[in-house]
């Protein structure tokens, strides 16, 4: 056989397998226009935040419009203490505060200015970013551009403007990550990835190497129970998922020093959720897959995606709706957002609530369907028995299995 014969079987090797076909030429195009759509928007706009204003004059109420005009950030509600700007950005309410102190007009008039304190949550530094630049832009340069240009309409000259008016001081306070160390925010959401790869990678092998092996068609004793095959499969990867997760933090903290500020019970919780949320969906993936290959490409055209459409590095704010709707279908974006508030925000279990929430009903629909797929599509022969297996390779007839 010389080269050009065994290069025309590979090209025709590529044009009919479909699966290898769309790999090639047809999944690069959907993830650039995936990753493109994820960030259409450019940057981060509309940054929901809460105000307290104290000064109640008509420049206070000219910066309040100003704000929410401003593309950066989005003006939720106003509320009445700092306490309350801290606990709406505590619980995820929102992502910043404006604090417009008493007396700001009577001080910008008299030269010598209140400053205008902005609270940030530190823990997303995308957000963080944003809303620096963005409450800076409007506080330092607005009631001064205003002012001004009403004076020089009612005939005053530049300098005595100038002499009579200043420009308001900015002041931020950024809250969980008040030194935008990349490491605390960024190593553990890709450790978070890897976690979730390497299970992916594991469980997603674990039917359709016994399919290749031929003895899958064995373990169809347990069709009508499928909870039993789904528990043996799957069961020592959730242990060693869960076991991963928790060396990881110890890792992180220990030897790099990173920031653990929450309860440890919470993450041990999240851990054990992320774990069967993960297993439930490899497991699904790997009992429709047809051999190794398939599994092992399924479950990589899940989990490549994830980190992106998680809301971690880039927030759901600024994403289509439809990237929204399907970032919330991951698991991997509910450990994170949970991950972000047990290591920096230092929360306990009743702020992880949600996450491990949503993490079970990923888990709990994953293994249901694969229950249903179990008892009615995977074995292609009825089989009689309904109780104990056989596993051709491993058991005789004299020695049944059973749980």
């Amino acid at each position: 056989m010389n080269i050009r014969e065994v290069l025309a079987n590979e090209w025709r090797y590529i044009f009919k397998d479909k699966k290898v076909f769309a790999i090639l030429f047809l999944i690069p195009a959907l993830y650039t226009l995936l990753f493109g759509s994820v960030y259409s928007h450019h940057k981060v706009t509309d940054v929901a935040t809460v105000l307290f204003d104290q000064d109640q004059s008509k420049l206070s109420r000219e910066i309040v419009q100003a704000l929410d005009a401003s593309q950066s950030l989005r003006v939720e509600r106003e509320v009445y203490s700092e306490a309350d700007v801290k606990r709406a950005i505590d619980e995820g309410e929102a992502k910043a505060g404006v604090i417009i102190p008493s007396g700001l007009e009577a001080s910008v008039k008299a030269g010598t200015p209140s400053s205008v304190m902005t609270l940030i949550d530190g823990s997303n530094m995308m957000i963080a970013n944003t809303v620096v630049k963005g409450a800076n832009e409007v506080i330092s340069t607005f009631s001064y551009g205003v002012s001004t240009q009403k004076l020089l309409m009612s005939g005053q000259q530049e300098d005595e403007i100038t002499a009579t008016f200043s420009t308001i001081p900015f002041s931020y306070r950024v809250l969980y990550n008040p030194t935008f160390d990349y490491s605390d925010f960024l190593v553990n959401g890709m450790v978070g990835v890897a976690l979730q790869q390497v299970l992916f990678l594991g469980i997603g092998l674990t039917v359709s190497r016994e399919k290749e092996a031929g003895s899958w068609e064995s373990l169809g004793a347990w069709k009508l129970q499928p909870w039993r095959l789904a528990f043996a499969k799957t069961f020592p990867y959730f242990v060693i998922g869960t076991f991963n997760t928790i060396v990881a933090a110890l890792l992180m903290t220990r030897i790099f020093g990173l920031s653990l500020r929450g309860s440890i019970g919470a993450l041990v919780l999240l851990a054990l959720l992320f774990s069967y949320a993960v297993a439930g969906l490899g497991y699904l993936v790997s009992l429709t897959a047809k051999d190794r290959v398939s599994a092992t490409q399924n479950a990589m055209l899940i989990a490549l995606p994830s980190f992106v459409l998680s809301g971690y590095s880039w927030p759901f704010d600024a994403m289509p709706d439809a990237l929204v709707t399907i970032g919330h279908m991951l698991p991997l974006t509910y450990f994170l957002e949970g991950i972000r508030d047990v290591y920096l925000k230092g929360h306990g279990l009743s702020a992880i609530v949600q996450d491990c929430a949503a993490l079970g009903i990923i888990g709990s629909a994953s293994f249901l369907a694969a229950f249903l797929y179990t008892r009615f599509l995977a074995f292609r022969a009825k089989s009689e028995a309904s109780g104990d297996i056989q596993p051709a390779a491993a058991q005789s007839p004299s020695n049944p299995v059973s749980m």
